[in-house]
């Protein structure tokens, strides 16, 4: 604007003088919105637990780059103004129609002062503005509820038009695990022919490029499976797959279609196999979680708390969408226990070393020697041993015999004795509490729908004690288990990350609005001011849930920083124009002209900042964890600036009718 006054061959003193002129201009408005978004990130250090680790480069490293440009921006910017940027361009066309106290408007400036004069002047039409821009923000603050109101309940499709409210989406990745658990007391070669079904049916799909099976000992460990304790699942009826895809920029199909696609042609192969649950386990985006429905059961009886989870179990199996379910009640287990008799040994003479170690040799087996082959670096033992199928077999006692000290053998079914039992169950804890784990896997939709409409049904659900089973830990603030309370349980997995984590951005939105209120206070010496500049926060959440819906994309962690970002970002744009207003006031414009000029002036450069915005964050949209952040501040951000520019002239105005200039500009 500077430069198109100044004439064609200005020289350097000019250009300068204007430069500085300019950059004086919007120089508080520039620096204080710095500084208000300064404030929003460092608020995101109030994210606790994992989530903040993830989040902790954007409220380090988004300070320091503001700062830093605020600086190119006084210094540099200005600088390459002078040099590079020609003057008198609005002389030559761009600029076309009446002269506004030596001023040219340009087109677009043009339009938005015809709209704001008609809208400054006609009551009735400013009121049904007001009430459309209202009405605007409802329906859709009303996009996330409407998503509980669904024809098949709670946990069906969701409804047209509600946005899905989740931790964090799936990405394609280039890789998944497939676990799977068979009955306990199955053997390893049923297990590894399972395995071997699986993998045929993966070498049948076009998009895997290998796959390497681990039957009876866990795959390697990743950030994952480090949550989930897979390096723990070793034994006989257990296996891992892990599946590689070929490159997520080779193929059209992602591997969450996949997976899906994938699932019920495995569950086929399950369900030969009695008792056996195969999980397909895709790498999350976020932290990761033991399951991503998972409910915690505590109460004082073991025996009680074992059938109250088989039935809560049943639960899980009819909610909609669920593909996979698992306690960590293992299967019954029948293992003999062998015992001697010490009495006979004792009359019979043989040595109880010596029975002890043939009945180790029956069931264990034992290395005789090691041989040295050549080429081997290390001795390879030789180890004699019963064949598999008649080991750990009563019968096979009475084929054994053990001499005693006369040379007399004696079976070893008369010094020993077998009895049939049920194998000893693991008893897991958690914070000192014994606690039975359920968790279930859903095949597309978010755990928010699965738990409630879980918890409707097992809350004050009959125990068998004549108790009731009471739920917990749905609120913001964590619940810790006591036995002594009774039977209860306790919701984890990936909604108490969520609920975690919504409740710590809310509080980081809530000091960060505070900080841009108190700054704004000490700016404008004012209560009512900072109001009225910080109506662009409400105003871009209008955008923010449509945006979500038209793309498909759920709510979510990364989507909650991108408000918190435009909390920040938009407020700047009210600064403009209320610092511009006010400075038009100064020099004798009346109240209703310098709101107007001030919106006209301030339209390029808002809706120009706005696209740069916009530009430079399109890339995230593709992004699983981010494009919800992406898509928030980018729509937040231009529904801010096309209703900011409007908008706040006309609060304004209404504001400061009434006022004298003392009060108004002091």
């Amino acid at each position: 604007r500077h430069f198109d006054k100044l004439p064609a061959d200005a020289d350097n003193t000019s250009k300068a003088r204007a430069v500085v002129t300019a950059t004086a201009e919007i120089g508080n408005p520039t620096t204080l919105a710095t500084f208000t978004v300064v404030v929003v990130f460092v608020s995101l250090l109030l994210i606790t637990g994992m989530l903040g680790e993830y989040f902790y480069p954007l409220a380090f490293n988004l300070p320091v780059a503001m700062i830093a440009s605020l600086l190119v921006a006084y210094t540099v910017t200005p600088w390459l103004a002078r040099r590079w940027m020609l003057t008198a361009i609005g002389h030559d066309g761009p600029y076309k129609g009446e002269h506004l106290r030596g001023e040219e408007p340009h087109r677009l400036q043009g339009f938005y002062r015809k709209l704001i004069t008609t809208l400054l002047a006609r009551r009735k039409l400013r009121k049904l503005f007001y009430l459309l821009v209202a009405l605007l923000l409802v329906l859709s603050f009303l996009q996330p509820a409407w998503q509980f109101i669904r024809a098949q309940g709670i946990t069906g499709a969701v409804s047209p038009l509600g946005v899905p409210l989740a931790f964090l989406p799936k990405d394609s990745k280039n890789t998944f695990l497939i676990h799977l658990h068979l009955a306990e007391n199955t053997p390893l070669e049923v297990t590894d022919r399972a395995a071997r079904e699986v993998g045929e049916l993966l070498r049948q799909q076009s998009i895997v490029s290998n796959y390497q099976t681990y039957v009876g000992i866990p795959s390697v460990i990743d950030f994952n499976g480090q949550l989930r304790g897979s390096g723990n699942q070793a034994g006989s009826q257990l296996a891992d797959i892990r599946v590689n895809l070929t490159s997520k920029f080779e193929r059209s199909e992602n591997s969450i279609n996949f997976v899906r696609r994938l699932r019920p042609e495995i569950e086929k192969i399950a369900a030969s196999y009695p008792g056996s649950v195969f999980k397909l386990i895709e790498d999350p985006p976020g932290p990761p979680v033991r399951a991503t429905v998972l409910a915690e059961i505590y109460g004082p009886d073991l025996d009680v708390l074992d059938r109250l989870t088989k039935k809560i179990e049943a639960k899980f199996v009819d909610t909609y969408d669920m593909a996979e379910v698992q306690t960590s009640i293992p299967g019954d287990v029948s293992e003999y226990r062998f015992r001697f008799h010490r009495d006979k040994i004792a009359l019979a003479g043989p040595d109880p070393a010596t029975v002890s170690r043939v009945l180790n040799q029956l069931i264990q087996g034992e290395v005789l020697g090691h041989a040295h082959p050549q080429g081997e670096r290390a001795p390879v033992p030789i180890r004699l041993h019963i064949p598999r199928e008649h080991r750990i077999n009563p019968a096979l006692l009475e084929r054994a015999f053990v001499n005693n000290t006369r040379g007399k053998s004696i079976p070893l079914s008369e010094l020993v004795y077998v009895t049939k039992a049920k194998q000893v169950k693991p008893i897991h804890h958690k914070n000192s509490e014994r606690v039975f784990y359920i968790g279930g896997e859903l095949s597309n939709s978010d755990p928010v729908y699965a738990v409630l409409d879980l918890d409707r049904q097992l809350d004050g659900l009959e125990v068998a004690t004549g108790q009731y089973l009471k739920t917990a830990n749905l609120n913001f603030t964590p619940v810790r288990a006591n036995a002594l309370e009774g039977y209860k349980l306790l919701w984890e997995g990936e909604l108490r990350l969520t609920l975690d984590a919504f409740r710590d951005m809310g509080l980081a939105l809530g000091m960060a609005l505070l900080g841009i209120y108190l700054l704004l206070v000490g700016y404008y010496r004012s209560f009512r001011l900072p109001l009225l500049a910080m109506t662009a926060v409400p105003l871009a959440l209008i955008g923010v849930f449509p945006a979500h819906w038209a793309f498909g994309v759920s709510f979510s962690a990364a989507s909650m920083i991108g408000v918190i970002a435009l909390a920040g970002v938009v407020v700047r744009n009210s600064l403009l124009i209320i610092d511009f207003a006010q400075d038009y006031q100064r020099q004798g414009y009346g109240i209703e002209e310098a709101v107007r000029e001030a919106g006209a002036v301030r339209l390029r450069p808002i809706l120009l900042t706005t696209l740069a915005i916009a530009l430079g964050t399109a890339v995230m949209v593709p992004d699983a964890v981010f494009g919800g952040l992406a898509i928030a501040l980018i729509f937040g951000a231009i529904t801010s600036a096309l209703l900011v520019v409007i908008i706040v002239p006309l609060l304004y105005r209404r504001m400061m009718e009434g006022q004298t200039d003392d009060s108004l500009l002091s």
